[in-house]
């Protein structure tokens, strides 16, 4: 089984006050009416570890307890408003010749910032270091006015300076901000709703993909291992979504330095014979080439291209990959990363998106292994592809993608699922078994039904799978309990439990689900109205859920609150807005029907309320939990939202195997148009175009599921290849330099490829 790493360990340690005695005096830690007990281990950490040795140690101590123990404020937010404190009094002492907290003078030192035309702040990070630096001086100087006069003296000197309240009028754009920031959510939404059917579609094919590659490098293994094969192992198989045939090398540390001997030192090679020191058993490991893809007929993919992510692989973009290099390469890489969307021009750090923090998650497993990968791939004819982390990664991608779309779930309930009864109940209905998620969702203690379908279970089977495979765990051996993720704010909550999305021994952070996701879906493209990439986030895709179920689905706003776990109708409405494309389509959907209706227009108008009247009583009739419903089952528990028209509701999970129920719907709703249409029945025309349309989407994502299902159920056939045939056929990868074009339009999974020129290097590794 993996064993903990460092970091994880370094996460665990229970930091207290008393690692703070030496850094502040020991009367802010007997400060009245403060209790540094109550202070999490995390931000005790991040005083310790980060804001030492800098002027504004001794106010940001104090205001950690006073925010925790006065102010009451959650841990995860005492611990955000220290580190943009930090971040720019890092930035803001040097450049106004700060040495000592006694000279910040808010008064003078803000206006100046905000003013600042030649620093390299953005608008949104000045907005933010404003409104945190007012709010928390508020609670320093209340905290300060409950203190006895002689408490206040001794006091008075740790706390921040109060900021005028005309200086935050005059600078404060929170307005503004706040209102930026969901302008900017809605185009993002408004990027990516058009395709929700075919991302899920996507994912699930792309999945099925990397699983084809996988059997065939674990079979090519066993052949090794069994002694039936010698390294290296040249074999090839056919990947039918793509049309081509992948040839590919099996190899070891051994194998491969001795078949690029001239590459490497002859005492390595030496001790590649003799198989010691890094060369031994116990510091083996195999690893797959990628040489290259053959067409199998003209419709096939151009030779030289693999799956989906191989400019990740080309690029070094994977890991810690866009820091790694020249400052030019990473100049490049960054450039890159902007073209997708995974970075913006503003930000000064370094972007990672493909970055999990855990060894055997999309990169490979120890730092040993990495490093001599680094000096291989620079020798190799083709990539090196880790193999086994990639497909981890697609694997935990592919579940919470699936999840996130179908329920609308947060990250952090997302987090909580675990393979417990406290979680993971089940329900009999019409003698089937069906899956229920009990999940705590935000702003709650209590937890709440999240109900999922036949596919979601079956991801969540694949994550269990890839668990055990990777814990070596025998038949009935349940997964390991782990700490939920001690950085997380609600981590407090929820006690250790054999979570769902783990790995190497640790509960996964956020960013490595986000990374997982990034990596399953990278190549897909969606643009807003200008031009700018957008990837996928967990939160966008709750945004995307809402508003397809909403304004496509059209379940009332009060019911999509309730799916979603929202007590706020507002905050609803505005997850559930219409996008701009849903806007523009709507007007042109009134315009053709006002202009065939002219002549009935005021007869519609009139009408429009009483049929609205009618269909809300008639939504408020209830509906059995999961029940069968024509062309697949029910999922709502509550009140039905369409009055039991079923086709098309986002409540309903489509059964491809009873597609002919959808059929027969289809073709009555034809009949009956044709009919309504001679009698002159404008609204019940309406209806059955409707109805018929909602047939055509069902049927579409019947298709979509048969085609994934199908398309994992395909089976290649493992061709091993004569060395002296792969000798004659592998020709040297070639290594294009960086572009930085941006990806075009196109639909999701049509990927815009880019190739990096690799150095290659004679050092010995």
């Amino acid at each position: 089984m993996p064993k903990t790493s460092a970091r994880t360990k370094q996460y665990q340690e229970n930091w207290t006050w008393q690692h703070l005695q030496g850094l502040v005096t020991q009367e802010i830690l007997d400060a009245p009416q403060l209790d540094w007990g109550q202070v999490e281990s995390r931000n005790i950490r991040y005083l310790v570890r980060t804001i030492t040795q800098v002027p504004w140690v001794t106010p940001c101590a104090f205001l950690a307890v006073v925010l925790t123990t006065y102010a009451g404020l959650d841990a995860q937010t005492v611990l955000h408003y220290l580190k943009v404190l930090n971040a720019r009094w890092r930035h803001l002492f040097p450049a106004y010749g700060l040495t000592a907290f006694s000279e910040w003078q808010p008064l003078e030192h803000i206006p100046r910032y905000m003013n600042d035309a030649t620093g390299r702040d953005t608008f949104h990070t000045r907005q933010e270091f404003l409104h945190i630096y007012a709010t928390v001086a508020e609670h320093t100087q209340a905290y300060l006015r409950s203190l006895l006069p002689a408490e206040q003296v001794l006091c008075r000197s740790w706390a921040l300076p109060p900021l005028p309240m005309e200086i935050q009028r005059r600078f404060s754009r929170r307005a503004e901000v706040i209102e930026g920031q969901h302008q900017r959510r809605k185009i993002e939404t408004d990027a990516v709703t058009p395709h929700f059917a075919q991302i899920r579609s996507e994912a699930h094919l792309r999945w099925n993909e990397l699983h084809r590659l996988y059997l065939q490098y674990q079979e090519a293994l066993t052949l090794v291992q069994s002694g039936m094969e010698a390294l290296p192992l040249a074999f090839s198989y056919e990947e039918p979504r793509r049309n081509q045939r992948l040839h590919c090398v099996l190899w070891d540390r051994a194998s491969f330095v001795l078949a690029h001997a001239d590459q490497y030192h002859p005492s390595s090679v030496q001790k590649a014979q003799e198989k010691i020191e890094r060369f031994h058993p116990s510091r083996n490991h195999y690893f797959l080439e990628y040489v290259k893809a053959e067409p199998l007929s003209e419709r096939g993919p151009a030779s030289g291209e693999f799956l989906w992510f191989d400019d990740l692989l080309r690029l070094g973009l994977l890991g810690n990959g866009p820091g790694c290099g020249s400052e030019e390469e990473v100049k490049q890489k960054q450039a890159y990363l902007r073209s997708w969307g995974y970075s913006h021009s503003e930000e000064q750090s370094i972007s990672m998106p493909f970055r999990t923090g855990i060894a055997g998650l999309i990169t490979w497993p120890r730092e040993q292994t990495k490093t001599f990968m680094i000096f291989a791939q620079a020798r190799a004819k083709g990539w090196l592809v880790p193999v086994e982390p990639l497909f981890a990664a697609a694997t935990f991608g592919l579940a919470s993608l699936d999840l996130f779309t179908s329920t609308g779930a947060r990250m952090n309930e997302l987090l909580q699922v675990s393979l417990t009864p406290e979680c993971l109940h089940t329900l009999i209905v019409g003698g089937t078994r069906r899956l229920v998620l009990r999940l705590v969702p935000k702003g709650s203690d209590q937890p709440a039904d999240y109900f999922v379908g036949p596919e979601t279970q079956r991801n969540f089977e694949k994550v269990t799978q890839l668990l055990q495979k990777h814990y070596q765990l025998g038949g009935g051996e349940p997964i390991p309990r782990v700490p939920f993720n001690p950085n997380h704010p609600r981590a407090h909550r929820f006690p250790t439990r054999p979570y769902l999305f783990q790995f190497s021994g640790q509960h996964l952070l956020e960013g490595a689900v986000t990374a997982c996701l990034r990596f399953l879906c990278h190549g897909m493209v969606f643009q807003t109205l200008d031009g700018q990439s957008v990837t996928l986030k967990a939160h966008i895709l709750r945004h995307v859920f809402a508003s397809h179920i909403h304004q496509v689905e059209q379940v009332p706003l009060d019911v999509v609150a309730m799916m979603m776990h929202q007590k706020d109708l507002e905050v609803t409405g505005y997850y559930a807005a219409p996008t701009r494309q849903q806007v523009i389509a709507a007007a042109d959907v009134l315009l053709d029907r006002f202009a065939t209706h002219l002549g009935s227009l005021e007869e519609l108008l009139v009408r429009a309320p009483k049929e609205l009247q009618q269909q809300l009583e008639e939504a408020r009739q209830q509906v059995g939990t999961l029940a069968t419903v024509v062309g697949g089952v029910c999922t709502c528990h509550a009140i039905c939202p369409i009055s039991f028209a079923c086709t098309g509701c986002a409540f309903k999970i489509p059964d491809p195997a009873r597609r002919d129920e959808i059929v027969e719907q289809q073709q009555w709703a034809y009949v009956r148009l044709e009919q309504v249409k001679k009698r002159g029945l404008g609204p019940e025309t309406v209806k059955m175009q409707a109805l018929a349309q909602r047939c055509t989407a069902e049927l579409e994502e019947m298709r979509l599921i048969e085609e994934y299902r199908h398309d994992e159920s395909y089976q290649p056939t493992l061709t091993l290849e004569a060395r002296e045939q792969r000798a004659e056929e592998t020709t040297p990868m070639v290594r294009e330099a960086l572009s930085g074009e941006t990806p075009t339009n196109g639909a999701p999974g049509q990927s815009q490829r880019r190739s990096a020129r690799s150095t290659a290097t004679t050092s010995d590794h």
